[in-house]
Protein backbone atom coordinates (compact mmCIF):
# COMPACT_ATOMS: atom_id res chain seq x y z
CA UNK A 1 0.00 0.00 0.00
CA UNK A 2 1.08 3.63 -0.79
CA UNK A 3 1.79 6.29 1.39
CA UNK A 4 -1.23 7.96 0.05
CA UNK A 5 -3.30 5.20 0.37
CA UNK A 6 -2.28 4.79 4.45
CA UNK A 7 -3.11 8.44 4.83
CA UNK A 8 -6.30 8.74 2.89
CA UNK A 9 -7.64 4.79 2.09
CA UNK A 10 -8.14 3.71 -1.26
CA UNK A 11 -7.55 6.53 -3.71
CA UNK A 12 -10.54 8.74 -4.45
CA UNK A 13 -11.19 9.03 -7.96
CA UNK A 14 -13.26 12.46 -9.16
CA UNK A 15 -14.75 13.04 -12.98
CA UNK A 16 -15.36 16.17 -14.10
CA UNK A 17 -17.21 15.37 -17.31
CA UNK A 18 -21.13 15.53 -18.41
CA UNK A 19 -20.90 12.58 -20.78
CA UNK A 20 -22.91 9.91 -19.27
CA UNK A 21 -21.24 6.90 -21.41
CA UNK A 22 -17.94 7.91 -20.04
CA UNK A 23 -18.81 8.24 -16.33
CA UNK A 24 -20.67 5.12 -16.57
CA UNK A 25 -16.92 3.60 -17.96
CA UNK A 26 -15.02 4.99 -15.93
CA UNK A 27 -16.90 4.42 -12.87
CA UNK A 28 -17.15 0.59 -13.70
CA UNK A 29 -13.00 0.62 -14.23
CA UNK A 30 -12.08 2.25 -11.49
CA UNK A 31 -14.24 0.05 -9.03
CA UNK A 32 -12.58 -3.07 -10.42
CA UNK A 33 -9.00 -1.42 -9.55
CA UNK A 34 -10.83 -1.63 -6.04
CA UNK A 35 -10.50 2.28 -6.19
CA UNK A 36 -12.86 4.55 -5.33
CA UNK A 37 -15.18 6.92 -7.53
CA UNK A 38 -15.79 9.53 -5.33
CA UNK A 39 -18.32 11.32 -7.91
CA UNK A 40 -18.01 14.17 -10.83
CA UNK A 41 -19.51 17.20 -11.59
CA UNK A 42 -20.09 19.05 -14.98
CA UNK A 43 -20.79 23.02 -13.59
CA UNK A 44 -17.47 25.15 -12.77
CA UNK A 45 -19.16 26.15 -8.87
CA UNK A 46 -20.21 22.41 -8.46
CA UNK A 47 -16.48 21.11 -9.58
CA UNK A 48 -14.43 23.39 -7.51
CA UNK A 49 -17.11 22.68 -4.25
CA UNK A 50 -16.77 18.68 -4.83
CA UNK A 51 -12.84 18.99 -5.00
CA UNK A 52 -12.45 20.21 -1.38
CA UNK A 53 -15.37 18.36 0.18
CA UNK A 54 -13.45 15.15 -1.16
CA UNK A 55 -10.13 15.67 -1.62
CA UNK A 56 -9.34 13.14 -4.25
CA UNK A 57 -6.27 11.77 -5.40
CA UNK A 58 -6.77 11.92 -9.14
CA UNK A 59 -8.72 14.03 -11.28
CA UNK A 60 -10.32 13.03 -14.53
CA UNK A 61 -11.17 15.62 -16.80
CA UNK A 62 -13.07 15.00 -19.56
CA UNK A 63 -12.23 17.54 -22.75
CA UNK A 64 -15.46 17.12 -24.47
CA UNK A 65 -17.76 18.96 -21.57
CA UNK A 66 -19.41 21.59 -22.59
CA UNK A 67 -20.23 25.49 -21.67
CA UNK A 68 -16.60 25.53 -19.70
CA UNK A 69 -13.50 26.72 -20.68
CA UNK A 70 -11.23 24.35 -20.72
CA UNK A 71 -7.94 26.53 -20.47
CA UNK A 72 -9.38 28.84 -17.59
CA UNK A 73 -10.27 25.39 -15.96
CA UNK A 74 -6.94 23.78 -16.46
CA UNK A 75 -5.34 26.65 -14.55
CA UNK A 76 -7.80 26.80 -11.71
CA UNK A 77 -6.99 22.93 -11.10
CA UNK A 78 -3.66 23.36 -11.00
CA UNK A 79 -4.24 25.39 -7.53
CA UNK A 80 -5.39 22.12 -5.57
CA UNK A 81 -2.42 20.22 -6.48
CA UNK A 82 -4.24 17.40 -7.78
CA UNK A 83 -2.81 14.90 -10.69
CA UNK A 84 -5.23 15.12 -13.53
CA UNK A 85 -5.65 13.02 -16.67
CA UNK A 86 -7.43 13.83 -19.75
CA UNK A 87 -10.18 12.18 -21.85
CA UNK A 88 -10.03 13.28 -25.39
CA UNK A 89 -12.62 12.36 -28.27
CA UNK A 90 -11.37 12.36 -31.32
CA UNK A 91 -11.21 15.99 -32.47
CA UNK A 92 -7.36 17.35 -31.40
CA UNK A 93 -7.98 21.44 -31.88
CA UNK A 94 -5.79 24.29 -31.00
CA UNK A 95 -7.60 24.15 -27.20
CA UNK A 96 -6.71 20.34 -26.60
CA UNK A 97 -3.26 20.65 -28.56
CA UNK A 98 -2.93 23.96 -25.38
CA UNK A 99 -4.26 21.29 -22.69
CA UNK A 100 -1.60 18.52 -23.85
CA UNK A 101 1.14 21.23 -23.54
CA UNK A 102 0.43 22.35 -19.98
CA UNK A 103 2.00 18.96 -19.06
CA UNK A 104 -1.04 17.12 -17.40
CA UNK A 105 0.09 13.92 -15.68
CA UNK A 106 -0.79 12.06 -19.42
CA UNK A 107 -4.25 11.34 -21.43
CA UNK A 108 -6.55 8.69 -22.91
CA UNK A 109 -8.62 8.52 -25.89
CA UNK A 110 -11.94 7.83 -26.25
CA UNK A 111 -13.49 4.89 -26.12
CA UNK A 112 -11.85 4.57 -22.62
CA UNK A 113 -10.04 1.18 -22.91
CA UNK A 114 -9.70 -0.95 -18.98
CA UNK A 115 -6.22 -1.97 -18.89
CA UNK A 116 -5.36 1.75 -20.43
CA UNK A 117 -7.30 3.55 -18.09
CA UNK A 118 -5.81 1.59 -14.93
CA UNK A 119 -2.46 2.07 -15.74
CA UNK A 120 -2.76 5.48 -16.13
CA UNK A 121 -4.35 5.83 -12.95
CA UNK A 122 -1.68 3.56 -10.81
CA UNK A 123 1.12 5.69 -12.96
CA UNK A 124 -0.55 8.99 -12.06
CA UNK A 125 -0.71 8.79 -8.65
CA UNK A 126 2.46 7.30 -7.68
CA UNK A 127 4.37 9.80 -9.89
CA UNK A 128 1.64 12.62 -7.99
CA UNK A 129 2.82 10.64 -4.63
CA UNK A 130 6.74 10.81 -5.26
CA UNK A 131 6.52 14.47 -6.58
CA UNK A 132 4.93 15.14 -2.49
CA UNK A 133 7.62 12.76 -1.08
CA UNK A 134 10.41 14.94 -3.13
CA UNK A 135 8.90 18.72 -1.99
CA UNK A 136 8.98 17.79 1.68
CA UNK A 137 12.00 16.26 1.72
CA UNK A 138 13.50 19.24 -0.41
CA UNK A 139 11.84 21.81 1.95
CA UNK A 140 13.13 20.14 5.18
CA UNK A 141 16.34 19.98 3.89
CA UNK A 142 16.37 23.48 3.04
CA UNK A 143 14.67 24.03 6.56
CA UNK A 144 17.84 22.27 7.50
CA UNK A 145 20.01 24.52 6.09
CA UNK A 146 18.60 27.37 7.07
CA UNK A 147 19.07 26.30 10.53
CA UNK A 148 22.67 25.88 9.96
CA UNK A 149 22.79 28.93 8.88
CA UNK A 150 22.02 30.45 11.84
CA UNK A 151 24.25 28.39 13.35
CA UNK A 152 26.84 28.78 11.55
CA UNK A 153 26.58 33.19 11.57
CA UNK A 154 26.19 33.16 15.45
CA UNK A 155 29.30 30.68 15.72
CA UNK A 156 31.38 32.86 13.23
CA UNK A 157 30.61 36.36 15.10
CA UNK A 158 31.43 34.60 17.93
CA UNK A 159 35.09 33.16 16.89
CA UNK A 160 35.43 36.87 15.70
CA UNK A 161 34.73 38.81 18.11
CA UNK A 162 36.72 36.14 20.79
CA UNK A 163 40.17 36.38 18.42
CA UNK A 164 39.57 40.09 18.12
CA UNK A 165 39.64 40.85 21.53
CA UNK A 166 42.29 38.18 22.55
CA UNK A 167 44.52 40.10 20.30
CA UNK A 168 43.62 43.89 21.75
CA UNK A 169 44.34 42.60 25.17
CA UNK A 170 47.76 41.16 24.47
CA UNK A 171 48.21 44.93 22.95
CA UNK A 172 46.80 46.62 26.05
CA UNK A 173 48.26 44.87 28.64
CA UNK A 174 51.52 44.05 26.49
CA UNK A 175 51.46 40.38 27.15
CA UNK A 176 50.51 37.48 24.95
CA UNK A 177 51.76 34.48 27.24
CA UNK A 178 48.54 32.98 27.51
CA UNK A 179 48.91 32.81 22.94
CA UNK A 180 51.94 30.87 23.44
CA UNK A 181 49.82 28.00 25.42
CA UNK A 182 47.00 28.67 22.98
CA UNK A 183 48.63 27.80 19.98
CA UNK A 184 50.30 25.05 22.11
CA UNK A 185 48.35 22.28 20.66
CA UNK A 186 48.66 23.42 17.01
CA UNK A 187 51.64 23.43 17.62
CA UNK A 188 52.27 20.32 18.38
CA UNK A 189 49.78 18.84 15.91
CA UNK A 190 51.70 20.26 13.39
CA UNK A 191 55.10 18.90 14.37
CA UNK A 192 53.39 15.45 14.82
CA UNK A 193 52.63 15.54 11.07
CA UNK A 194 55.75 16.70 9.91
CA UNK A 195 57.63 13.43 11.72
CA UNK A 196 55.04 11.23 11.01
CA UNK A 197 55.60 12.12 7.15
CA UNK A 198 59.06 11.07 6.92
CA UNK A 199 57.41 7.32 7.65
CA UNK A 200 57.13 4.89 4.66
CA UNK A 201 53.33 5.12 3.67
CA UNK A 202 51.88 1.29 3.56
CA UNK A 203 52.32 -0.58 0.68
CA UNK A 204 48.80 -1.24 -1.36
CA UNK A 205 47.97 -4.84 -2.53
CA UNK A 206 47.33 -4.38 -6.13
CA UNK A 207 44.15 -5.62 -7.79
CA UNK A 208 44.52 -8.64 -9.89
CA UNK A 209 44.00 -8.03 -13.69
CA UNK A 210 40.91 -9.56 -13.75
CA UNK A 211 39.49 -7.74 -10.88
CA UNK A 212 40.28 -4.12 -11.79
CA UNK A 213 37.31 -2.22 -10.76
CA UNK A 214 35.41 -0.10 -13.63
CA UNK A 215 35.95 3.70 -13.23
CA UNK A 216 33.75 6.56 -13.67
CA UNK A 217 35.35 9.91 -13.88
CA UNK A 218 32.96 12.72 -13.64
CA UNK A 219 34.11 16.24 -14.83
CA UNK A 220 31.75 19.08 -13.43
CA UNK A 221 32.19 22.02 -16.63
CA UNK A 222 30.66 25.60 -16.40
CA UNK A 223 31.59 28.05 -19.20
CA UNK A 224 35.17 25.81 -19.32
CA UNK A 225 35.90 26.69 -23.27
CA UNK A 226 39.67 27.54 -22.05
CA UNK A 227 40.62 24.29 -20.71
CA UNK A 228 37.69 21.90 -21.20
CA UNK A 229 38.77 20.00 -24.67
CA UNK A 230 42.72 19.43 -23.03
CA UNK A 231 41.12 17.97 -19.88
CA UNK A 232 38.97 15.90 -21.60
CA UNK A 233 42.39 14.71 -23.69
CA UNK A 234 43.98 14.27 -21.20
CA UNK A 235 42.08 11.99 -18.99
CA UNK A 236 40.46 10.07 -21.91
CA UNK A 237 44.26 9.18 -23.17
CA UNK A 238 44.05 7.06 -19.61
CA UNK A 239 46.09 3.64 -20.32
CA UNK A 240 44.06 1.15 -17.72
CA UNK A 241 42.48 -1.43 -19.74
CA UNK A 242 40.87 -4.59 -19.24
CA UNK A 243 40.08 -7.40 -21.84
CA UNK A 244 42.04 -5.19 -24.04
CA UNK A 245 39.34 -2.65 -23.72
CA UNK A 246 38.77 0.56 -22.09
CA UNK A 247 37.75 -0.16 -18.19
CA UNK A 248 36.55 3.37 -17.63
CA UNK A 249 34.15 5.95 -18.59
CA UNK A 250 34.49 9.74 -18.64
CA UNK A 251 31.07 12.01 -18.10
CA UNK A 252 31.50 15.51 -18.53
CA UNK A 253 28.61 17.42 -16.62
CA UNK A 254 27.91 20.66 -19.03
CA UNK A 255 26.31 22.72 -16.18
CA UNK A 256 24.63 25.36 -18.01
CA UNK A 257 27.64 27.13 -20.19
CA UNK A 258 26.91 29.90 -22.07
CA UNK A 259 30.26 29.97 -24.20
CA UNK A 260 31.39 27.35 -26.47
CA UNK A 261 31.87 24.41 -23.59
CA UNK A 262 29.55 22.35 -24.91
CA UNK A 263 30.13 22.89 -28.87
CA UNK A 264 34.10 21.72 -27.55
CA UNK A 265 32.19 18.57 -26.04
CA UNK A 266 29.90 17.68 -29.15
CA UNK A 267 33.26 17.68 -31.23
CA UNK A 268 35.70 15.41 -28.69
CA UNK A 269 32.46 12.80 -28.26
CA UNK A 270 32.81 12.13 -32.21
CA UNK A 271 36.44 10.43 -32.02
CA UNK A 272 36.24 9.65 -28.51
CA UNK A 273 34.54 6.83 -27.62
CA UNK A 274 34.09 6.63 -23.42
CA UNK A 275 33.22 9.87 -23.61
CA UNK A 276 30.10 11.07 -22.07
CA UNK A 277 28.36 14.30 -22.11
CA UNK A 278 25.34 15.46 -20.09
CA UNK A 279 23.91 18.48 -20.10
CA UNK A 280 21.96 20.53 -17.41
CA UNK A 281 19.88 23.42 -17.86
CA UNK A 282 18.26 26.17 -15.92
CA UNK A 283 16.74 26.28 -13.55
CA UNK A 284 18.58 23.10 -12.53
CA UNK A 285 21.76 24.48 -13.24
CA UNK A 286 24.01 26.45 -11.29
CA UNK A 287 22.97 25.48 -7.75
CA UNK A 288 26.43 23.48 -7.10
CA UNK A 289 29.38 21.40 -7.31
CA UNK A 290 27.46 18.68 -5.63
CA UNK A 291 24.06 18.45 -7.21
CA UNK A 292 26.22 17.96 -10.55
CA UNK A 293 28.20 15.59 -9.40
CA UNK A 294 24.76 13.92 -7.41
CA UNK A 295 23.49 13.78 -11.03
CA UNK A 296 26.23 12.06 -12.79
CA UNK A 297 26.34 9.29 -9.86
CA UNK A 298 22.76 8.16 -10.93
CA UNK A 299 24.33 8.35 -14.43
CA UNK A 300 27.29 6.04 -14.38
CA UNK A 301 28.14 2.29 -14.40
CA UNK A 302 31.44 2.32 -12.49
CA UNK A 303 32.05 0.70 -8.77
CA UNK A 304 35.10 3.63 -8.76
CA UNK A 305 34.20 6.94 -8.69
CA UNK A 306 36.87 9.70 -9.56
CA UNK A 307 36.25 13.82 -9.89
CA UNK A 308 38.25 15.82 -11.93
CA UNK A 309 38.41 19.86 -12.25
CA UNK A 310 37.96 21.04 -15.89
CA UNK A 311 41.62 22.17 -15.89
CA UNK A 312 43.05 19.05 -15.46
CA UNK A 313 46.10 16.97 -17.07
CA UNK A 314 47.14 13.64 -15.53
CA UNK A 315 49.88 11.13 -16.82
CA UNK A 316 48.07 8.31 -18.80
CA UNK A 317 49.42 5.81 -16.41
CA UNK A 318 47.53 8.11 -13.40
CA UNK A 319 44.32 5.69 -12.98
CA UNK A 320 46.16 2.18 -13.02
CA UNK A 321 48.31 3.88 -10.35
CA UNK A 322 45.71 5.50 -8.23
CA UNK A 323 42.84 3.12 -8.21
CA UNK A 324 45.51 -0.08 -6.58
CA UNK A 325 45.09 2.57 -3.58
CA UNK A 326 40.84 1.38 -3.36
CA UNK A 327 41.66 -2.74 -2.87
CA UNK A 328 40.26 -3.78 0.49
CA UNK A 329 38.33 -1.77 2.95
CA UNK A 330 39.65 1.88 1.87
CA UNK A 331 36.74 3.95 0.75
CA UNK A 332 38.49 6.91 -0.63
CA UNK A 333 42.27 7.77 -1.98
CA UNK A 334 43.13 11.33 -2.63
CA UNK A 335 45.66 11.62 -5.05
CA UNK A 336 48.99 14.02 -5.28
CA UNK A 337 47.70 18.00 -6.71
CA UNK A 338 50.43 20.25 -8.25
CA UNK A 339 50.20 22.92 -10.12
CA UNK A 340 51.29 23.16 -14.09
CA UNK A 341 51.75 26.72 -14.37
CA UNK A 342 54.02 27.18 -11.25
CA UNK A 343 56.66 29.06 -12.75
CA UNK A 344 54.12 31.90 -14.32
CA UNK A 345 54.18 33.74 -11.21
CA UNK A 346 54.94 34.56 -7.65
CA UNK A 347 51.47 33.46 -6.62
CA UNK A 348 51.31 30.20 -8.46
CA UNK A 349 54.23 29.05 -7.31
CA UNK A 350 53.50 29.34 -3.76
CA UNK A 351 50.00 27.45 -4.01
CA UNK A 352 52.29 24.84 -6.35
CA UNK A 353 54.11 25.01 -2.68
CA UNK A 354 51.00 25.00 -0.64
CA UNK A 355 49.88 21.62 -1.80
CA UNK A 356 52.92 20.09 -1.72
CA UNK A 357 52.92 21.13 1.94
CA UNK A 358 49.52 20.31 2.15
CA UNK A 359 50.20 16.77 0.35
CA UNK A 360 52.70 16.25 3.19
CA UNK A 361 50.33 16.66 5.93
CA UNK A 362 48.21 14.24 3.86
CA UNK A 363 50.84 11.81 4.23
CA UNK A 364 51.43 11.96 7.65
CA UNK A 365 47.41 11.65 8.36
CA UNK A 366 47.39 8.68 5.88
CA UNK A 367 50.77 6.78 8.48
CA UNK A 368 48.34 7.52 11.40
CA UNK A 369 45.42 5.83 10.33
CA UNK A 370 44.03 5.84 7.16
CA UNK A 371 42.15 9.87 8.15
CA UNK A 372 42.88 11.51 4.80
CA UNK A 373 40.69 13.91 3.60
CA UNK A 374 39.50 14.37 -0.02
CA UNK A 375 40.03 17.62 -2.48
CA UNK A 376 37.93 18.84 -5.37
CA UNK A 377 40.03 17.42 -7.81
CA UNK A 378 42.16 14.01 -8.04
CA UNK A 379 39.50 12.42 -5.29
CA UNK A 380 38.55 8.59 -6.00
CA UNK A 381 36.19 6.69 -3.96
CA UNK A 382 33.88 3.82 -4.06
CA UNK A 383 30.75 4.24 -5.50
CA UNK A 384 29.10 2.73 -2.41
CA UNK A 385 30.46 4.68 0.20
CA UNK A 386 29.14 7.80 -1.70
CA UNK A 387 25.94 6.35 -1.64
CA UNK A 388 26.12 4.89 1.98
CA UNK A 389 26.63 8.15 3.50
CA UNK A 390 23.66 10.08 1.52
CA UNK A 391 25.87 11.21 -1.35
CA UNK A 392 27.24 14.79 -2.08
CA UNK A 393 25.54 17.46 -0.17
CA UNK A 394 24.48 20.08 -3.02
CA UNK A 395 24.51 23.14 -0.12
CA UNK A 396 27.64 22.28 0.67
CA UNK A 397 30.32 25.10 -0.24
CA UNK A 398 33.19 22.52 -0.08
CA UNK A 399 30.78 19.30 -1.21
CA UNK A 400 34.41 17.26 -1.10
CA UNK A 401 35.35 18.20 2.65
CA UNK A 402 31.88 17.29 3.75
CA UNK A 403 31.63 13.69 1.73
CA UNK A 404 34.84 12.90 3.43
CA UNK A 405 33.81 13.65 6.92
CA UNK A 406 30.70 11.95 6.24
CA UNK A 407 32.63 8.51 5.48
CA UNK A 408 35.07 9.27 8.50
CA UNK A 409 32.45 9.60 10.73
CA UNK A 410 30.34 5.88 9.50
CA UNK A 411 34.47 4.31 10.07
CA UNK A 412 35.45 4.15 6.63
CA UNK A 413 39.17 4.84 6.11
CA UNK A 414 40.82 7.51 3.24
CA UNK A 415 44.18 7.08 2.12
CA UNK A 416 46.52 9.68 0.14
CA UNK A 417 48.44 8.61 -3.13
CA UNK A 418 51.33 11.06 -3.25
CA UNK A 419 52.68 8.29 -6.14
CA UNK A 420 50.72 10.00 -9.34
CA UNK A 421 49.66 13.60 -9.02
CA UNK A 422 47.04 15.43 -10.88
CA UNK A 423 48.02 18.50 -12.35
CA UNK A 424 46.00 21.54 -12.30
CA UNK A 425 45.74 25.46 -13.23
CA UNK A 426 46.92 27.71 -10.35
CA UNK A 427 45.21 31.18 -9.55
CA UNK A 428 47.58 34.16 -10.88
CA UNK A 429 45.48 37.07 -9.51
CA UNK A 430 45.01 38.38 -5.77
CA UNK A 431 41.53 39.41 -6.74
CA UNK A 432 40.36 35.30 -7.88
CA UNK A 433 42.38 33.44 -5.23
CA UNK A 434 40.97 35.37 -2.37
CA UNK A 435 37.47 34.62 -3.91
CA UNK A 436 38.79 30.67 -4.22
CA UNK A 437 40.12 30.88 -0.50
CA UNK A 438 37.38 32.35 0.99
CA UNK A 439 35.23 29.53 -0.43
CA UNK A 440 37.56 27.28 0.84
CA UNK A 441 37.89 28.68 4.12
CA UNK A 442 33.77 28.55 4.60
CA UNK A 443 33.79 25.57 4.40
CA UNK A 444 35.80 24.48 6.32
CA UNK A 445 33.88 26.44 8.85
CA UNK A 446 30.52 24.93 7.46
CA UNK A 447 31.95 21.56 8.68
CA UNK A 448 33.33 22.52 11.90
CA UNK A 449 30.45 24.30 13.30
CA UNK A 450 28.05 21.78 11.92
CA UNK A 451 29.90 18.60 12.43
CA UNK A 452 32.01 18.89 15.55
CA UNK A 453 29.23 17.67 17.89
CA UNK A 454 28.65 14.17 15.50
CA UNK A 455 32.21 13.85 15.48
CA UNK A 456 32.68 14.00 18.99
CA UNK A 457 30.16 11.26 19.70
CA UNK A 458 31.00 9.40 16.53
CA UNK A 459 31.91 5.85 17.17
CA UNK A 460 35.12 6.24 16.44
CA UNK A 461 38.73 5.94 17.79
CA UNK A 462 39.99 9.18 20.16
CA UNK A 463 43.30 9.90 17.69
CA UNK A 464 41.21 10.21 14.79
CA UNK A 465 38.35 12.23 16.02
CA UNK A 466 41.69 14.47 17.12
CA UNK A 467 42.88 14.24 13.69
CA UNK A 468 39.69 15.13 11.89
CA UNK A 469 38.79 18.30 14.42
CA UNK A 470 42.97 19.25 13.77
CA UNK A 471 42.21 19.61 10.42
CA UNK A 472 38.96 21.24 9.76
CA UNK A 473 39.70 23.51 12.55
CA UNK A 474 42.72 24.71 10.67
CA UNK A 475 41.39 28.12 9.78
CA UNK A 476 40.60 28.67 13.02
CA UNK A 477 43.83 29.16 14.37
CA UNK A 478 45.42 30.98 11.08
CA UNK A 479 44.52 34.94 12.88
CA UNK A 480 46.17 33.99 16.23
CA UNK A 481 49.29 31.80 15.06
CA UNK A 482 50.50 34.25 11.93
CA UNK A 483 49.69 37.06 14.69
CA UNK A 484 51.86 35.15 17.69
CA UNK A 485 54.89 35.05 14.17
CA UNK A 486 54.24 39.39 13.93
CA UNK A 487 54.67 39.47 17.74
CA UNK A 488 57.91 37.30 17.55
CA UNK A 489 59.10 39.24 14.41
CA UNK A 490 58.60 42.55 16.07
CA UNK A 491 59.69 41.54 19.39
CA UNK A 492 63.23 40.11 17.98
CA UNK A 493 63.31 43.64 15.60
CA UNK A 494 62.96 45.82 18.99
CA UNK A 495 65.86 43.18 20.77
CA UNK A 496 68.63 43.96 17.63
CA UNK A 497 67.73 47.72 17.44
CA UNK A 498 66.71 48.89 21.29
CA UNK A 499 68.55 46.04 22.57
CA UNK A 500 66.84 44.03 25.60
CA UNK A 501 63.06 46.27 24.90
CA UNK A 502 60.53 43.93 24.68
CA UNK A 503 57.30 45.07 22.45
CA UNK A 504 54.94 42.90 23.46
CA UNK A 505 55.81 39.91 26.36
CA UNK A 506 55.94 36.16 26.33
CA UNK A 507 56.74 35.09 29.34
CA UNK A 508 55.71 31.01 28.62
CA UNK A 509 58.83 28.57 29.42
CA UNK A 510 61.49 28.51 26.58
CA UNK A 511 60.38 25.44 25.32
CA UNK A 512 56.48 26.88 24.44
CA UNK A 513 57.80 29.79 23.08
CA UNK A 514 60.84 27.70 20.77
CA UNK A 515 58.10 24.90 19.85
CA UNK A 516 55.48 27.68 18.64
CA UNK A 517 58.42 29.16 16.51
CA UNK A 518 59.48 26.54 14.77
CA UNK A 519 56.65 24.48 14.24
CA UNK A 520 56.10 26.52 11.14
CA UNK A 521 58.76 24.85 9.41
CA UNK A 522 59.67 21.18 9.64
CA UNK A 523 56.31 20.33 7.96
CA UNK A 524 57.05 22.67 4.44
CA UNK A 525 61.15 21.78 4.30
CA UNK A 526 60.14 18.25 4.39
CA UNK A 527 57.47 18.88 1.82
CA UNK A 528 59.81 21.06 -0.57
CA UNK A 529 62.79 18.50 -0.37
CA UNK A 530 60.70 15.54 -2.08
CA UNK A 531 61.17 17.43 -5.20
CA UNK A 532 65.10 17.33 -4.77
CA UNK A 533 65.23 21.00 -5.45
CA UNK A 534 68.53 23.14 -5.48
CA UNK A 535 69.81 24.68 -2.52
CA UNK A 536 68.91 28.30 -4.17
CA UNK A 537 65.58 27.12 -4.74
CA UNK A 538 64.68 25.42 -1.80
CA UNK A 539 65.85 28.44 0.36
CA UNK A 540 63.68 30.84 -1.80
CA UNK A 541 60.61 28.85 -1.93
CA UNK A 542 60.57 28.62 1.81
CA UNK A 543 61.23 32.02 2.75
CA UNK A 544 58.67 32.86 -0.10
CA UNK A 545 56.34 30.71 1.16
CA UNK A 546 56.57 31.81 5.17
CA UNK A 547 56.18 35.04 3.55
CA UNK A 548 53.02 34.01 1.56
CA UNK A 549 51.22 32.41 4.42
CA UNK A 550 50.49 35.95 6.10
CA UNK A 551 47.79 36.27 3.60
CA UNK A 552 46.06 34.03 6.36
CA UNK A 553 45.18 36.82 8.26
CA UNK A 554 43.13 39.33 6.13
CA UNK A 555 41.84 35.72 4.83
CA UNK A 556 40.58 35.40 7.96
CA UNK A 557 38.63 38.21 8.70
CA UNK A 558 37.05 38.28 4.64
CA UNK A 559 36.07 35.04 5.76
CA UNK A 560 34.16 35.97 9.14
CA UNK A 561 32.53 38.98 7.18
CA UNK A 562 31.18 36.48 4.15
CA UNK A 563 29.93 34.27 6.38
CA UNK A 564 28.22 36.70 8.94
CA UNK A 565 26.45 38.44 5.81
CA UNK A 566 25.55 35.56 3.41
CA UNK A 567 22.17 34.95 3.34
CA UNK A 568 22.43 31.32 1.79
CA UNK A 569 25.38 29.26 1.14
CA UNK A 570 26.46 29.79 -2.60
CA UNK A 571 29.01 27.99 -4.65
CA UNK A 572 31.45 30.35 -6.85
CA UNK A 573 33.81 28.72 -9.11
CA UNK A 574 37.28 29.14 -9.91
CA UNK A 575 37.71 30.74 -13.55
CA UNK A 576 40.18 28.85 -15.47
CA UNK A 577 42.18 30.64 -17.98
CA UNK A 578 44.19 27.48 -19.56
CA UNK A 579 47.55 29.23 -18.40
CA UNK A 580 51.55 27.98 -19.35
CA UNK A 581 51.96 24.28 -18.72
Amino acid sequence: MTELELITGKPKIFTISSDEISLSLIKEYVEDYEYEFAGSAYEKEDIFKKIDEISPNLIFLDTEIENVNLENLAEDLELFNVPVLLIVGELFDETIDKLLMSNPFGYLLKPIEDGELQRSMAVAIKKHEQNIINVKTAQAKIQEKNTELVIEKSDSSFLLILCVALIIMAILTRNATWLQWVLLIPTVAMLINSFCSIKKQKEVTPYAEEDLPFISIFIPAHNEENTIESTVRSVCNSEYYKDEDYNYEVIVINDGSTDNTGEILAELKKDLPQLKIVTRHPPRSGKGKGFVLNDALTLSQGEIIGVFDADTQIKTDYLTTIVQYLNGDIDGVQSRVKMFNRNENYLARMQHVEFASFGNTLTAKDNLGSTGFLGGNGQFVKKDAIINCGRWDGFAVTEDLNLAIKIILQGGKIRYCGECAVYQEAVTDWRAFFRQRVRWAIGNFETLFIYLPQILRANISIPKKFNVIEHISFYSFNLLIFFGFLVTILNAISWFIFHNVTIIRMEAPFIVGFLSVISFFPGIIIALSRDKPSAQEFLKDLIKYYIYCFHLIPLFFLTMKTMMTRKERKWSKTEHKGGKK
